[in-house]
This record gives structure tokens, sequence and C-alpha cells, in this order.
């Protein structure tokens, strides 16, 4: 089965380490990031931040979202 999520890693002014973007069918959903420290790992929601041709519905299966969300996690963990 195809994921509608997509994960992309990047840097930003605002945040002292990298930061890692969840999209859900090309709609920004969150930032998640370690700026004070991986044991409290940060989750920031979006729901307007990019405005789409088409609006996109934020309905999916929870399991798949965490799965997602602890790919995430793991990454953030191991970057150094």
């Amino acid at each position: 089965m195809k994921s509608n999520f997509q994960i992309d890693y990047f840097s930003d002014s605002k945040y002292e380490y990298l930061t890692i973007e969840i999209s859900f069918k090309g709609q920004v959903l969150c930032h998640l990031n370690k700026d004070k420290g991986v044991n409290n790992i940060e989750i920031e929601f979006f729901y307007d931040f990019r405005l789409l041709e088409e609006e996109v519905i934020f309905k999916f299966p929870l399991d798949e979202f965490l799965d997602v969300l602890n790919i995430v996690k793991k990454d953030l963990i191991s970057i150094k």
C-alpha cells in the first residue's frame, strides 16, 4: 500500500538542530524537532502552511500516522 505521507528533512534558522516535516497528500501536517533534547521531541501542527489547489482532508489511519511518527523520532535521535 502506498502511503500518502511524505517526510522531508530541512534546516531552519528558528531551530538549533535539523527539523523534520511530515506532509499528507502534499499539505504540510507538522514539524518535529529535538531542540529540547531527544527525550523531549516537540511536534508543531500546521493546517494552512501551504495553500494547494485542492483541499486536503486530514483523515488517515492512526496506525499509519504512528508508524511515520516513530520513523521520524528514530531519525531525529540518530542525527547529530
